[in-house]
């Protein structure tokens, strides 16, 4: 079985991949450019499937393109079987009907946008740039993909955005529905914007908008938007911040990937006492132990902007053991959070 909806799926779990390391993945492939590096994986799912269901697989690509370079790249493919980066470059080069062809599946298919989505802003900026270079080595224009790298620049989206400002947070339908469409922009700076909107925000957001930016936070690209994000839903809390919500963030702390681990503690952090819960608590705690550096110092702040509710005799002891990191970062943090709390136990002490 395969259609158009699988191969979309397959592209994109690649490119997930690919936004990690893309130069990277180019040299391990042998890629002589992003062009047709893109453009291959755009293809590998087809081949494989060309392989396995060849009708279902020519039936598919003829529904998004039935053109004469369709042909010729089924045609290609049957000779090759698995054609490399640079034999795609090859003959796109030689031929103007199989440009025709790999431009229309690079953008029905949404390979590019589906790119920027997943890398961070200054890679976001090298992909476009350097595809606007690359155009220019071949015969066929690339109007589409030129025409579709101007509309995610994302300027005109940004300059709406700024115009938002003078509602003051008193946002209307329309004006939360632009929001909601700029958190899944392809421009790292456009969702970071829209994220800071809702920081400012007057009153709850639907729950919708609080999913999509809490979504931002934990999994986006951009280290810059992650921040943006958490910190909107710091200042948001208990409005934008469930029960539900607040178990879902606290279920990141265990994730594989320590991506996920410290985009948590960075988010719990921005929500301080309202992230207080002593699972939640138990949970920094234990990623002070964290093999990735970054994770360790995302949770000892955490732990420190928590403030009260993380007061306790054990994590001040855990935090202690932190401040001895070989990390200077994490030393740091640790240090840092450690005499917040120290404060806040002595005034429950004082108190009681």
């Amino acid at each position: 079985m395969f259609d158009q909806h699988i191969w979309r799926q397959q592209l994109t779990d690649y490119l997930a991949i690919f936004a990690r390391h893309p130069i990277q993945e180019m040299q391990l492939a042998g890629s002589p450019g992003v062009l047709p590096h893109l453009a291959l994986r755009t293809l590998t799912p087809f081949l494989n499937a060309l392989h396995a269901h060849p009708v279902d697989a020519v039936v598919t690509l003829a529904a998004i393109t039935h053109d004469t370079g369709a042909n010729l790249l089924v045609r290609q493919v049957m000779r090759v079987h698995y054609p490399t980066a640079k034999d795609l470059d090859r003959i796109m080069r030689a031929s103007t009907d199989l440009c025709i062809t790999i431009e229309r599946l690079l953008v029905e298919l949404q390979t590019i946008p589906l790119a920027l989505r997943r890398l961070n802003a200054q890679r976001s900026v090298w992909l476009r740039n350097t595809l606007k270079y690359e155009l220019d080595a071949y015969p066929w224009s690339f109007v589409w993909i030129r025409d579709l790298l101007r509309e995610l620049n994302g300027q005109d989206r940004i300059d709406a955005l700024r115009r938002l400002r003078s509602r003051n947070g008193r946002y209307t339908g329309s004006d939360l529905t632009l929001i909601e469409s700029a958190l899944s922009d392809a421009n790292a700076q456009t969702r970071a914007y829209a994220a800071r909107l809702l920081g400012v925000m007057v009153g709850a957001p639907p729950p919708a908008l609080s999913s999509r930016l809490l979504e931002v936070a934990l999994r986006d690209s951009d280290a810059e938007t992650r921040f943006a994000a958490a910190r909107a839903l710091g200042l948001l809390r208990e409005r934008a911040i469930t029960s539900d919500a607040l178990a879902y963030i606290e279920s990141h702390l265990i994730h594989e990937d320590s991506f996920y681990r410290s985009s948590a503690a960075l988010l719990l952090g921005q929500l301080g006492e309202h992230a207080g819960k002593p699972t939640v608590v138990r949970g920094l705690c234990d990623l002070l132990r964290d093999r990735d550096a970054y994770t360790r110092e995302a949770a000892a702040r955490a732990l420190g902007r928590i403030g009260p509710p993380a007061a306790l005799p054990e994590v001040i002891e855990a935090l202690e053991r932190a401040t001895q990191d070989d990390d200077v970062q994490v030393h740091e943090a640790a240090t840092d959070s450690l005499a917040l709390l120290c404060q806040f136990a002595e005034l429950s002490v004082q108190a009681a």
